[in-house]
């Protein structure tokens, strides 16, 4: 069985990439909010407020990110 350590940044990518993901995601949800209002289909506005709240979520979401991963640096800084 191989164990493999490296010294790579994590998959999942860099801070600033989080945050740009959760930016167009974010992004993404009021587009859809947008549209839902004009396009005539019906529950117009229920399908615009759930995207914005999506929205939202989204970038509480990563505000909750960036506040942990300041902490974590934080705590391994100082433990150093």
């Amino acid at each position: 069985m191989h164990t493999a350590f490296s010294i790579e940044p994590p998959p999942c990518g860099s801070v600033l990439d989080r945050r740009t993901i959760a930016l167009a995601n974010a992004r993404w949800f009021r587009a859809m909010a947008w549209r839902a209002l004009r396009d005539g289909a019906p529950k117009g506005a229920l399908r615009a407020a759930n995207a914005r709240a999506a929205a939202r979520i989204v970038l509480r979401q990563a505000r909750r990110d960036a506040l942990v991963n300041r902490l974590v640096t934080d705590a391994l800084a100082m433990s150093d």
